[in-house]
């Protein structure tokens, strides 16, 4: 069995996912407690003790304002949405792919969100700091696919787990009804595109829109 890491394992959507992976990979789920992804030492100490053919970083924070609304109350807010999705992510890469390049093989997939490609109000800096995801892993595809590596990224919609609980009742209502499924994405849904993409090589540096066609 191929080894599968998951950051941010302990959250609504981790919790459901670790079961039914582990059915094919041996899952290694990780919470901040475990492993601080903000913390490049940390997670470099995590990779030179474990090997890891596949990384899933499910780890995310999020904080709604408008920006005029941001100030030195609560710019500790604005500054975790950035370390935990941009510079979290930057340290997983960094630490997982020396070991990958050697064995010339390794699935990456980070979260990104339909927030990237469509923002509402009140979501600048997550929205952000989704696209600089989806652009990152271009990147990382340009620079090691020749190894057998590929980059990809989620890019969830509603998904029934996660943030879209945290969302106020009201605008959930509305929001359903704008999904052309008018339902909330499954976490088999999310399997399945998980496996997908570990399965196909020839795909990567691709922003996968599980969304229920709601941005198009």
């Amino acid at each position: 069995m191929k080894n599968l890491i998951l950051f941010g394992g302990s959250g609504g959507i981790g919790t459901k996912l670790t079961p039914l992976l582990s059915k094919d990979y041996n899952v290694c789920s990780l919470s901040s407690k475990d492993v601080d992804v903000t913390n490049f030492l940390e997670v470099k100490d995590f990779f030179l003790g474990n090997v890891a053919d596949i990384v899933v970083n499910l780890s995310g924070y999020n904080y709604n304002t408008f920006l005029h609304k941001y100030s030195e109350d609560n710019l500790t807010k604005r500054q975790k949405q950035i370390n935990v999705t941009v510079n979290g992510s930057l340290n997983i890469l960094t630490n997982c792919l020396p070991q990958m390049r050697k064995r010339n093989y390794g699935r990456i997939i980070l979260t990104s969100s339909i927030l990237s490609s469509k923002p509402v109000v009140g979501t600048s800096v997550y929205s952000g700091c989704k696209a600089f995801i989806d652009n990152l892993a271009k990147t990382c595809t340009i620079e090691n696919l020749s190894k057998g590596i590929t980059c990809n990224t989620l890019q969830l919609g509603y998904m029934d787990g996660g943030l879209t609980y945290e969302v106020p009742e009201p605008f959930r209502t509305k929001v359903k009804e704008t999904i052309p499924l008018k339902r909330w994405g499954t976490i088999k849904e999310i399997e399945n595109t998980i496996r997908y993409l570990i399965n196909t090589e020839y795909v990567s540096g691709c922003s996968m829109k599980v969304n229920g066609g709601l941005d198009f």
